[in-house]
C-alpha cells in the first residue's frame, strides 16, 4: 500500500494500515522543527517511508542495503542518503527486538514509535543540509545528537556522561544517551549561527569535542 502526504511517500502493508496515520501526523506536526534547525527548505521531492512488518524482514532489508552479515537487535529503523528511504520496523513486531519491554505501556510505546521515525526524518533533513552546503557526511556524535534532541529522545535520561571523548568520535560505537547530552548542551550553550557552522565541518566539530564541548558538558552535568 502507499500513502502520499507533503513530506512524504510511506509504503506498507494492510497490517501496519493503523500505525500510518500516527506517522503520518506526528510528522506533519513537527516537520519545520528540523527544516527550521537546518535553516533548509522543503525540497520538491519527498523522503520514502518503507514500513516493514517484520524483524526478521528488516534484517534483510538492512544485510542487503549495507551489505552485513548481522544486525543488532536494537536497529529498528535507518535512514539511506543515496536512495532517500527511511527504513522503519512495524510496532506490531517490536516483541521481536531489544525494545520489547516497551510493549508493556501502550502510550510509551507510541511515543517511542514517533519519536524514533522523526528521528529518522532528522537525519534526511540533515542530509538536505550536507547536499545543499557540499560538505562531508556529519560527524556522527552530532548527527546521533541533533536527531536525539529534536525527536525528544533520551529526556528522562539520567544526566550521567559515561563514553569518553575517543567513544564518541568512533562511528562503530553507538553510545546514543551521550551524543544526546553533548548535542544537548552544545544546542542550549552555543549560538545557532556557530552550530550550523561546526556541522559543515567535521575537523572544527572533533577540534570542538576535544578542546572545550566534552568538559564544559560533562563538568555541566555534574552540577545537576
Amino acid at each position: 500500500m502507499k500513502k502520499e502526504t507533503k513530506y512524504a511517500t510511506f509504503i506498507f502493508e494492510k497490517s501496519d494500515e493503523d500505525l500510518i496515520e500516527i506517522l503520518v501526523e506526528h510528522i506533519n506536526t513537527f516537520a519545520n522543527v528540523a527544516f527550521n534547525f537546518f535553516e533548509v527548505n522543503v525540497p520538491n521531492y519527498k523522503v520514502k517511508i518503507h514500513i516493514i512488518p517484520t524483524k526478521a524482514k528488516y534484517d534483510e532489508f538492512y544485510k542487503k542495503m549495507y551489505n552485513k552479515k548481522q544486525v543488532k537487535d536494537w536497529m529498528i529503523g535507518n535512514y539511506n542518503p543515496e536512495q532517500r528511504t527511511i527504513t522503519y520496523l512495524s510496532l506490531h513486531d517490536f516483541k521481536n527486538t531489544a525494545h520489547k519491554d516497551i510493549l508493556k505501556n501502550q502510550a510509551e510505546a507510541l511515543k517511542h514509535y514517533k519519536q524514533t521515525i522523526f528521528h529518522e526524518f532528522v537525519h534526511y533533513v540533515n542530509d538536505i543540509f550536507v547536499k545543499e552546503h557540499n560538505c562531508s557526511e556529519t560527524e556522527k556524535f552530532l548527527e546521533e545528537g541533533i536527531a536525539t534532541y529534536l525527536s525528544g529522545q533520551y529526556e528522562n535520561k539520567k544526566p550521567c556522561l559515561t563514553a569518553s571523548i575517543e567513544d564518541l568520535l568512533d562511528r562503530e560505537k553507538s553510545p546514543y544517551a551521550d551524543y544526546f547530552l553533548i548535542t544537548k548542551y552544545l544546542i542550549e550553550n552555543y549560538s545557532k549561527d556557530y552550530i550550523l557552522q561546526i556541522i559543515q565541518s567535521n575537523r572544527k566539530s572533533r577540534e570542538l569535542l576535544k578542546n572545550e564541548l566534552y568538559e564544559k558538558a560533562k563538568n555541566n552535568l555534574l552540577l545537576k
